[in-house]
């Protein structure tokens, strides 16, 4: 519950999240007013922290390595950077102001993954993403979490364990291993072990079964259908119920593959071969305004392309064209169907 007059977690995590936005485009810029708002509340400097450690972890590596550290001191010892906005207070103000700018680097990214640890996230807490929002979040042991739209997360951390129960969506897991606390997922009967590594785990199939892969790393996989360990560059799929049935298998996936898949980050739907139904279900998540499927038969269709998540009218035309079908608009929703089946009515 928010007290009146105070902002809730939420809306100081996007302000944060704005905020590391800002110095992560612009290291060697001022930033008017930044001082200040972490000066306004305790609590800001600890969620800039937080959204600055995300941002960096999720980063790609290429990009991670390459990025210069703004505000660092080069061989010579020179500093080269200023201050963030006004710094009456001097020296204290210039501590800050180096704390908050030191951005890009490796070094960075583990000092700000570090802070996060003793000082940021509680356990036991709920994540809950809605329609269209893409949320990351640094849990407390270095840990991160990039969490698609429509998601829900529940984090249960305690001297012995570290468990994430999801209960829907998908999430990309970027875990630090700790041999003596595993790191675990678990969706109804299925237990994903972190092995030190990085995995995303989708549960939106209407078979029930949980999608795994693993990008980096290993995980291993228990399940009702048995026990499976997989590597990075691998993915299964697993029942989330008692069930019989085959073994899950490991399938190897190409580089291309693994990118199609994460995709979703940048705010794209790659598709190839992927059902109209599945398509729909991964656009419906980012957007207020509806897709639905005409017929069961037209959603089994497979399409390709790349598509704009935003682009919901775009991806209905190019969908409904590619399959002999028609987009037309009914209420508030966009309908893909059949002309055939259109013109009988």
């Amino acid at each position: 519950m928010t007290i009146s007059g105070e902002k809730s977690a939420r809306e100081i995590e996007a302000e944060a999240a704005a905020w590391a936005a800002k110095l992560d485009a612009m290291p060697d810029r001022d930033h008017p007013g930044l001082n200040e708002w972490v000066a306004r509340n305790p609590k800001h400097a600890g969620a800039l922290l937080r959204a600055q450690a995300a941002l960096a972890l999720f980063a790609p590596p290429a990009a991670r390595e390459a990025r210069p550290a703004e505000g660092t001191p080069d061989e010579s010892g020179a500093a080269g950077d200023k201050p963030v906005g006004d710094s009456p207070a001097g020296g204290q103000k210039s501590s800050t102001r180096r704390r908050l700018t030191l951005m890009g680097g490796g070094v960075a990214a583990l000092v700000a993954s570090l802070v996060a640890m003793l000082l940021l996230h509680a356990p036991g807490e709920r994540y809950e993403t809605q329609t269209g929002e893409v949320r990351s979040v640094a849990l407390s042991d270095g840990s991160s979490v990039l969490i698609d739209a429509g998601s829900r997360i529940d984090i249960a951390f305690d001297a012995r364990h570290r468990d994430v129960r999801m209960q829907a969506g998908k999430v990309l897991f970027r875990a630090m291993h700790d041999v003596q606390r595993p790191f675990r997922v678990i969706v109804a009967q299925v237990v994903i072990t972190d092995i030190g590594t990085a995995f995303q785990v989708t549960d939106d199939d209407p078979q029930g079964d949980v999608e795994v892969l693993v990008t980096e790393g290993a995980v291993r996989v228990d399940s009702p259908a048995g026990r499976v360990s997989l590597t990075a560059g691998q993915r299964a799929r697993f029942p989330k119920r008692t069930m019989d049935g085959p073994r899950p298998e490991a399938v190897r996936l190409a580089p291309m593959d693994i990118e199609r898949m994460l995709a979703w980050q940048e705010g794209r739907l790659e598709l190839d071969g992927e059902t109209l139904d599945s398509a729909v279900a991964e656009i419906n998540r980012h957007n207020r305004l509806r897709l639905r499927v005409g017929s069961p038969a037209l959603g089994r269709e497979s399409l390709y392309g790349s598509f704009h998540m935003d682009d919901v009218a775009g991806f209905a035309r190019a969908a409904a064209t590619s399959l002999g079908a028609e987009a037309r608009t009914e209420r508030d929703d966009i309908v893909i169907d059949r002309r055939k089946n259109h013109e009988n009515r």
